[in-house]
């Protein structure tokens, strides 16, 4: 089977945005045992749409199209589609069906530009968007079935599992299933997570290794196929699952204690889980990180169960007024100091007390550091039940970003250590 996936809009040409929807549609589709062969990018042009779809549909049986079904002028997959199949646009009845619930639900009147989405090549199929106003759609061009769903990224999410991804199932009669482990590594670089793990090909024959970067983590994909092999189902996914058992505690073992989640799970999940398991609270102290650990921390669904109270005291005025931190320690140390880091870990605890306090202070850049204290410098302070320690780190990752999430990272990695120990 040769799947595609098709990518519109000027705005993934020009850069302003990333085209995340591929890697998503990518990632799911592989796990259904379809490797995609192709991603084309096309700009907001109805001759060059029209001819990609027409390209794809030679060579093509499963084409997932992403973009171009707003209400806007530029919006013209709808009218490239029906070029490409020779038919004219109509207005949808179920479609605009569809919008008038959306509309209706959240208290608005379509108007005649959102009317527009709901028109459509004569011989589409509707497929529902429950999370927006673009209905997306399906159609056969060739031997290729096309599915045209919106750019927005929690729209299309939504729109493949719902409607395309159970249609794919049925249709293509997709019974191979993929079995997919995934750890969270924390303080290696790729290369070294890659050359620890030599051998794992030798060790585990069928499955395979896959390795993504997102700064600063790395994840370890375990990826191993249910061949459509003699015995039951049952027994072959029984006899998988323990392969795939053994062959994560094997990359475990390997990875120098680095491994914050073998089930998957970002820092800050694994983090919240250990509070909430714990019965702990927790409050945070930032001067360098900006609100970063608070935003990641409270991106977690339930954060609400543990999380208290967050202060970005970024003025020494605001370290003591706030946090309580001695004007003498400021005086004598500077703000980027682990006694510093110390006592604003100990006030913001203190200030709404909480079972445990982390703070952050230090030279995130490009400017502001000096030969003692270069750009880079971090120290971080946390405080809890019988505990209270603080220390500095320093590593520059070249951009002010990435050092405050390296700062950020740091933090919630020594709060999880702690946490697992107490």
């Amino acid at each position: 089977m040769i799947a595609e996936i098709l990518s519109t809009g000027d705005e993934v040409l020009l850069g302003d945005i990333v085209d995340t929807n591929s890697g998503y549609l990518c990632e799911r589709l592989k796990e259904m045992g379809i490797a995609v062969q192709q991603i084309t990018a096309v700009g907001d042009s109805v001759a060059r749409i029209s001819h990609a779809l027409g390209q794809i549909a030679q060579r093509a049986d499963i084409c997932l199209v992403t973009g171009g079904l707003g209400p806007t002028q530029d919006d013209l997959t709808a009218t490239a589609c029906a070029g490409a199949a020779k038919e004219e646009l109509v207005l949808n009845p179920r479609a605009l069906e569809t919008m008038v619930a959306y509309f209706e639900k959240r208290g608005f009147e379509i108007t005649l530009d959102n009317k527009k989405q709901a028109m459509l090549p004569e011989s589409a199929g509707v497929l529902v968007n429950r999370n927006g106003t673009a209905p997306g759609f399906t159609m056969s061009l060739g031997k290729c079935g096309f599915y045209f769903m919106p750019g927005v990224p929690s729209e299309m999410k939504s729109m493949f599992e719902e409607e395309v991804k159970p249609e794919l199932s049925d249709i293509f009669g997709l019974t191979k299933e993929i079995f997919i482990e995934r750890l969270t590594i924390f303080g290696l670089p790729e290369s070294r997570v890659g050359a620890l793990l030599e051998g794992f090909d030798a060790k585990f024959p069928g499955m395979n290794l896959g390795f993504r970067a997102k700064f600063p983590f790395i994840e370890v994909k375990i990826v191993c196929p249910l061949e459509e092999t003699a015995g039951s189902v049952k027994g072959r996914v029984e006899t998988i699952k323990k392969v795939m058992d053994t062959a994560r505690e094997w990359a475990i073992s390997r990875l120098e204690n680095k491994v914050i989640s073998p089930r998957g799970r970002s820092l800050e999940q694994e983090v919240g889980r250990l509070l909430k398991e714990k019965k702990f609270t927790l409050a945070i102290a930032e001067s360098c990180t900006g609100g970063l650990i608070s935003n990641l921390i409270t991106d977690v669904a339930g954060s609400s169960d543990y999380f208290l109270f967050s202060a970005i005291t970024y003025s020494n005025e605001a370290k003591m007024n706030i946090l309580k931190v001695s004007q003498n320690t400021l005086e004598d140390h500077g703000a980027v100091h682990e006694h510093t880091a110390l006592e604003m870990a100990l006030g913001v605890r203190k200030a709404c007390n909480a079972d445990w306090g982390i703070s952050t202070t230090g030279i995130a850049g490009p400017t502001g550091g000096s030969v003692e204290k270069p750009v880079g410098t971090v120290c971080i302070g946390i405080a809890g039940p019988g505990f209270e320690t603080a220390k500095r780190y320093t590593f520059d990752f070249g951009t002010r970003a990435r050092n405050k999430k390296m700062f950020a990272a740091i933090a919630l990695e020594v709060l999880r250590r702690r946490l697992m120990d107490s």
